[in-house]
C-alpha cells in the first residue's frame, strides 16, 4: 500500500532562499512547530548560509521566520539528550551555526515578526542590523527552564546592549517588546508589522552596494576587536593598506568627487 502525501501540516522542516536582486532573503519555515531551531533547520540553514557565504552574486542577507513568527527558539520536545555525548554533540551544532552565521563576510538584516525566543535570539543578535515588527517579541526563558543562556547570548546580547543591561535582561527573563528592544538597542529599527519584510530587504539592498571587500574586513574588525584602542589601530593597520589599492576603493574616491553613486566590482 502506497504511503500518503504528507499534508501541508505534515511538511519537514526547511530553510526557503529567494532573491530580490543581490539579496538573499532566507526563512526559517516549520510554521507548525513556530519554526523552532531543532537538528533538521539547524542542519538545513548552515547548508543555506555556506551556499550564500561562496556566490558572488549575493551581496547581503536578509533572516526571517515563517508565518508571522521569526523562531521559537530550542526543540524543548527533543530535550534533554539522551546522554552526556549527545548534550555535547547538541552543543557542538549549535556552535557551529553560531560561529558559521557571524564568520559570514556579507551583511545580515534580520527581519523580525512576533517572537523571537531563546536560541534565536542569538541568531538575531549576530545580525549586523535587527528590523523588527510592532508584535516583535524576545523571550529568554533559560532560567525559568533552569538553563543557561545558549545561542552565544551571553557575548552577543552583551555587545548589542551593554553588559549591565544583559545581565538583568538574561536573569529577570521578561519579554522584551519591540519598543523596549529598540530602546535597549536590540532592535535597530521598528516597523509596522507589514512592513517589515520589505523593510528588512530594502537595507540589505542597500548594503550590497557598498565595497565588498571593505564590509567583510569591517566585519572581521568588529567580531574579533576586543574594543580596546589598540585593537582597533591593529585592525587598521592589517586591512587598510590592501584596501588602498582596490578597484572599489578607486572607484569609491571617483565617484565621492564626481558626486555620484558608487559602482563596486568587489575588486
Amino acid at each position: 500500500m502506497p504511503e500518503p502525501h504528507p499534508t501541508a501540516l505534515e511538511a519537514p522542516p526547511r530553510v526557503r532562499v529567494e532573491r530580490s536582486g543581490a539579496v538573499a532573503v532566507v526563512t526559517l519555515d516549520d510554521e507548525r512547530r513556530r519554526n523552532v531551531l531543532g537538528a533538521e533547520l539547524r542542519d538545513r540553514l548552515r547548508v543555506v548560509l555556506a551556499e550564500l557565504a561562496a556566490d558572488p552574486a549575493v551581496g547581503a542577507v536578509v533572516l526571517t521566520g515563517a508565518g508571522g513568527c521569526f523562531s521559537g527558539g530550542g526543540d524543548l520536545a527533543s530535550m534533554p539528550p539522551a546522554g552526556a555525548a549527545e548534550s555535547a554533540d547538541r552543543m557542538a551544532e549549535v556552535a557551529g551555526l553560531v560561529q558559521q552565521l557571524a564568520a559570514l563576510e556579507k551583511p545580515v538584516v534580520a527581519a523580525v515578526r512576533g517572537p523571537a525566543a531563546g536560541v534565536a535570539v542569538g541568531l538575531v543578535c549576530l545580525c549586523d542590523v535587527v528590523v523588527a515588527g510592532e508584535s516583535a517579541r524576545f523571550l529568554f526563558p533559560f532560567t525559568r527552564l533552569g538553563l543557561v543562556p545558549d545561542g552565544g547570548l551571553v557575548h552577543s546580547l552583551a555587545q548589542r546592549v551593554g553588559p549591565g543591561r544583559a545581565r538583568a535582561v538574561l536573569l529577570e527573563g521578561a519579554p522584551v517588546d519591540a519598543r523596549a528592544a529598540l530602546a535597549a538597542g536590540l532592535a535597530d529599527r521598528v516597523v509596522a508589522d507589514p512592513d517589515v519584510l520589505d523593510a528588512a530587504i530594502a537595507g540589505a539592498q542597500d548594503l550590497a552596494r557598498r565595497a565588498p571587500q571593505a564590509l567583510a574586513a569591517l566585519k572581521r574588525g568588529l567580531r574579533e576587536s576586543s574594543g580596546s584602542l589598540g585593537d582597533a589601530l591593529a585592525f587598521e593597520r592589517e586591512h587598510q593598506p590592501a584596501l588602498f589599492g582596490t578597484a572599489d576603493f578607486r572607484e569609491g574616491k571617483q565617484a565621492f568627487l564626481e558626486r555620484r553613486e558608487p559602482s563596486f566590482s568587489g575588486r
